[in-house]
């Protein structure tokens, strides 16, 4: 079989009009230090060589606000680790492997030696989150300042976790005069989602006031108002109607005891007409007992009924006090001149 010469040529043309594959970009690597620096990042290593451990991660947090590198993430986290400060050791290494990704799949440049460096920071991290708690905030709106126990970890969405001592914790989320916070609490190693739901201003009509958290929650009905006007008129004249009858048995009883008083009376003068001593089975002797046994229990039932009378009243009073409306004054603009505005809430 014969090739042409000009067979050979095309071929040959052909390969080398066909481009080239190209090749993988590299990752991005952090720009040389500049000399200030340089001079810091020497400095923390001479600190740390002289055991002042705290020092050099201040001078490194003090770079990570500077230039946001992997490597001051990286030695913030490990520094803290050594000084047993697992909240900040836990969120500097969470943002380095952000940062940096896997040794499989790295995201950045890195030096040799970085699979190593690597490994040590994961194991570091397993242990530091040990000792803390994570949450995972949620904001409706994003743009919003995220706050924990009244201090800002970021602005939503936050694309990490905020690690926090284990416990009890205030979360909160502020937009636009908007703001909400709920308590949240976490167990050491333990992960949370904590939902925060704003509702900026004019996007929808005035919502009326809630009793407590709890009506935030869906499928839970609003709890009833432990001050409205109905409770208060039914608690004041339940007591005072209470106060009255009381009022109205004692009269009859102190009436009842009266006569009983009268019959004792008569029945211990004709006895002592009869006999000298009164013995069961004489006929005024029985009647002067039944008399004086009557006139004893109405004289104790009319004693107690006024004393819960005069209690009945007095919690009547303290009720009218205690769910009495709340007067809110407020002096300022009305309208388009000053003025004082006087409001009710129950």
């Amino acid at each position: 079989m014969r090739c042409s010469p000009r067979g050979l040529m095309t071929a040959v043309l052909l390969l080398l009009s066909c481009p080239a594959p190209a090749a993988a970009e590299p990752p991005p690597r952090r720009p040389p230090s500049t000399g200030p620096e340089q001079e810091m990042l020497d400095q923390a290593k001479r600190l740390v060589d002289q055991g002042r451990i705290a020092d050099a991660r201040d001078i490194h947090l003090t770079l990570w606000r500077l230039t946001r590198s992997a490597s001051d993430a990286f030695r913030v986290g490990m520094l803290s680790f050594r000084l047993r400060d697992f909240q900040m050791a836990s969120e500097f290494l969470a943002i380095y492997f952000d940062m940096v990704g896997t040794p499989d799949a790295p995201k950045i440049w890195v030096p040799p030696g970085f699979k190593e460096s690597y490994e040590l920071a994961r194991a570091n991290f397993a242990e530091a989150r040990r000792h803390v708690g994570a949450l995972e905030v949620r904001v409706s709106e994003p743009g919003a300042a995220v706050l924990v126990d009244g201090r800002q970890v970021g602005v939503s969405p936050l694309k990490l976790p905020v690690f926090v001592a284990p416990g009890q914790h205030r979360v909160g989320a502020q937009l636009a005069g908007a703001q909400v916070e709920v308590p949240a609490a976490v167990d050491a190693g333990g992960e949370r989602t904590v939902w925060l739901v704003l509702r900026r201003a004019g996007a929808e009509g005035p919502a009326a006031p809630r009793a407590s958290k709890a009506a935030d929650l869906p499928g839970t009905a609003p709890p009833l108002s432990a001050r409205g006007p109905g409770l208060r008129w039914w608690t004041v004249g339940g007591l005072a109607a209470t106060s009255v009858a009381l009022g109205i048995l004692g009269g009859v009883s102190v009436a009842e005891a009266n006569d009983a008083a009268e019959e004792r009376d008569a029945a211990f003068v004709r006895a002592r007409w009869e006999v000298f001593r009164c013995h069961p089975g004489l006929p005024a002797c029985d009647a002067y007992a039944e008399a004086d046994g009557r006139a004893k229990t109405f004289t104790a039932l009319a004693v107690g009924a006024f004393i819960g009378a005069g209690l009945a009243a007095g919690g009547a009073v303290a009720a009218g006090v205690l769910l009495a409306p709340e007067a809110k004054v407020r002096v300022g603009t009305v309208g388009a001149a000053p003025g004082l505005a006087l409001s009710f809430s129950w």
